[in-house]
């Protein structure tokens, strides 16, 4: 293990071949035989939560797979005002939106401790050009970015929504995985995503722990997490009427 300064370390190369991700990850439909040789320059890195991964207009020079942990994409206005435009999870791929480009497009920060496989832009455009497979790959998950994208404008940015219903969308989007756990920011990065006050997002956030939808749960694997009632919760986020006659389910 490498530490290459006080944010981040790196583990050495990653093994794709014993990787349980493998089958959900952008490479997936890349054989063993063909990783072989792609495989050798991929590190194993592994960034603390608040640690910045690269900066926009940083020259794009890798592209990046999550394993564990949370990513935001953050813009800053002429102010130097900060603005989450998007996050990523397990199994998404940072910096896909700069892989033909010479530039980062966003400033992508660690929310949580992150787990990454850092991938050398220059092999991976070869690795491109070399396998179909991989286009196609591409090609889904350019799609299903451009998806979230529209998503995230329309459930959680638009003021036309209510703050309370916008804050039960991201809540259920930082679910982990199938669990009643769900990662928990601080006020700021809330407030950031969503467009709101500070102290909009702590009143919202405490009616729903009074509602007993929402219960702070420390810290786990994944960094601190929120039990949440998923079924109240997911009320919530449809009608924002419906959020005061919610109890807890579960």
């Amino acid at each position: 293990m490498t530490t290459l300064n006080r944010t981040h370390k790196c583990n050495g190369r990653s093994n794709c071949f014993t990787c349980s991700l493998r089958s959900t990850m952008v490479c997936a439909d890349v054989s063993l035989e063909d990783l072989l040789a792609f495989h050798t320059p991929i590190d194993d890195l592994v960034f603390e939560k608040d640690a910045t991964i690269y900066n926009m207009t940083d020259r794009a020079s890798a592209v990046y797979c999550i394993r564990h942990g949370v990513v935001k994409l953050v813009r800053y206005d002429v102010s130097g005002n900060q603005r989450i435009v998007r996050f990523l999870k397990k199994n998404d791929v940072l910096g896909l939106d700069s892989v033909f480009s010479e530039e980062q497009h966003h400033t992508a920060i660690a929310l949580t401790e992150a787990h990454l496989c850092r991938i050398p832009i220059v092999h991976f455009r070869q690795f491109i050009a070399e396998h179909p497979a991989l286009q196609l790959r591409l090609f889904e998950k350019s799609q299903e970015a451009l998806r979230d994208a529209d998503n995230w404008l329309s459930e959680l940015v638009s003021n036309t929504v209510p703050a309370k219903v916008r804050l039960a969308r991201l809540l259920l989007r930082l679910r982990i995985g199938e669990s009643d756990r769900a990662h928990r920011l601080s006020i700021v990065d809330f407030g950031a995503i969503l467009g709101i006050a500070p102290e909009t997002v702590s009143r919202l956030l405490n009616e729903l722990m009074d509602s007993e939808i929402l219960m702070k749960a420390g810290r786990g694997p994944n960094g601190r997490n929120y039990r949440v009632d998923i079924p109240a919760l997911t009320l919530v986020s449809q009608d924002a009427n419906r959020a005061r006659q919610t109890r807890k389910t579960y």
